[in-house]
């Protein structure tokens, strides 16, 4: 009886942390998709409700950190090394903050327009949330972890696409924007923009360090 009690005690419990994974990155991916609703729209400072709705995934997301974490102190063999669940956690945190920042600013600052181009920068990032929920939802596979490298490839070359579309998106902007207000909310949002496709890197970058202590 004691060694029943102790054995599962001691036996990884991967099922409490893959799905607090998996909703994460569900989450970020609806955030992601929301952020591009806001910026195709022609008046992005009236999606009120797209706004709020963003700030709850972003609330929601913050309880799974903490679930993750209390979860983490209770768990004496985890499925990979606690300092990449910490981190890898943190970082997808980071990724749906920064979206959340992103739409923050465009409700506050009201934009009289964001720049048409704005639109293929967020569907970078929409692309490289996609690509964390396809890698996050093979974590629990990880002797086999082809898809989650695949998508860890693709989220690298996201990235310089987006760094591309930035430093363009920047050039027009000083080119062709006359008012110096709406020249600093249009550069504060790219800016903020182009950091979330950093973030998303950052998660890869985790995710890479993972698949190598695993092998």
């Amino acid at each position: 009886m004691a060694k029943g009690i102790i054995r599962k005690l001691l036996l990884p419990k991967e099922e409490k942390f893959f799905p607090m994974f998996e909703d994460m990155s569900e989450l970020i991916s609806k955030a992601a998709h929301l952020l591009a609703r806001i910026i195709d729209h022609n008046e992005p400072s009236l999606q009120e409700d797209t706004f709020k709705e963003i700030k709850l995934l972003e609330t929601k997301a913050d309880d799974i950190v903490h679930q993750v974490f209390d979860t983490l102190d209770a768990t004496f063999i985890t499925p990979f090394d606690r300092e990449d669940i910490q981190q890898l956690t943190s970082k997808l945190d980071d990724v749906l903050d920064n979206i959340n920042s992103c739409s923050q600013q465009i409700r506050l600052y009201k934009p009289k327009k964001l720049v048409p181009q704005f639109r293929e920068l967020c569907l970078v990032v929409v692309r490289g949330c996609e690509q964390i929920r396809v890698a996050v939802m093979e974590l629990h596979n990880l002797k086999h972890p082809q898809k989650i490298n695949d998508a860890c490839v693709k989220i690298n070359e996201l990235e310089n696409i987006a760094d591309d579309i930035y430093h363009q998106l920047i050039s027009e902007l000083f080119d062709t924007e006359t008012d110096p207000i709406e020249l600093i909310k249009n550069k504060e949002v790219l800016e903020t923009l182009e950091s979330t496709t950093d973030r998303i890197e950052d998660v890869s970058d985790i995710l890479k360090t993972i698949i190598i202590k695993s092998a």
